[in-house]
């Protein structure tokens, strides 16, 4: 039982490293578009 909930805490943080690392990327994509779009006004 114990060996389980192990398993699922891992996946868990797993999944919170990703969206973590996908909330970054879609930050500094919007910073590009933000920028590009000031630079073009």
């Amino acid at each position: 039982m114990m060996k389980h909930e192990n398993h699922m805490r891992t996946i868990y943080s797993k999944d919170k490293g990703w969206f973590w690392f996908g909330l970054t990327i879609i930050i500094q994509l919007l910073f590009i578009v933000v920028s590009y779009l000031i630079i073009k006004i």
